[in-house]
């Protein structure tokens, strides 16, 4: 059963980063969650039941890649789409972000439209434009 609102949940060390992505989420009628800390994502993925997840690669606690690939592992991203966030897309991160489960890539600066559409995309939604 899909939800009125996609929620979104979202760790990415930039604060200014994570503030821009709070911001179009809100503008496309999306509910972001914000994550401050490695540490509680388990936490919050648990509480909240996202139906996506924003996590960039590198990590100040712990490279995304490997998180994710242990968080499948636990079952914890059974019902999220988890997408990429990263200004470092050589091939071999891609293909390891896909390999771990990833539903996409996005690339630093962030598109705020184009993140919008490809996460509705993954969702069977469309995207429209705030009125």
């Amino acid at each position: 059963m899909k939800r009125e609102t996609p929620s979104v949940l979202i760790l990415e060390p930039n604060a200014l980063q994570c503030d821009l992505i709070k911001l179009a989420l809100i503008r496309h009628r999306m509910n972001p969650i914000i994550c401050n800390q490695t540490s509680s994502l388990r936490q919050q993925l648990v509480q909240h039941l996202p139906d996506v997840l924003l996590i960039d690669t590198y990590l100040p606690e712990q490279n995304g890649l490997d998180l994710i690939a242990q968080l499948h592992s636990e079952i914890l991203l059974e019902r999220t789409r988890v997408f990429f966030v990263s200004s470092l897309a050589f091939p071999e991160i891609v293909q390891k972000a896909a390999k771990v489960g990833a539903s996409g890539f996005l690339v630093k600066p962030l598109n705020p439209d184009m993140m919008v559409s490809r996460i509705l995309g993954s969702l069977g939604r469309s995207a429209r434009l705030p009125n």
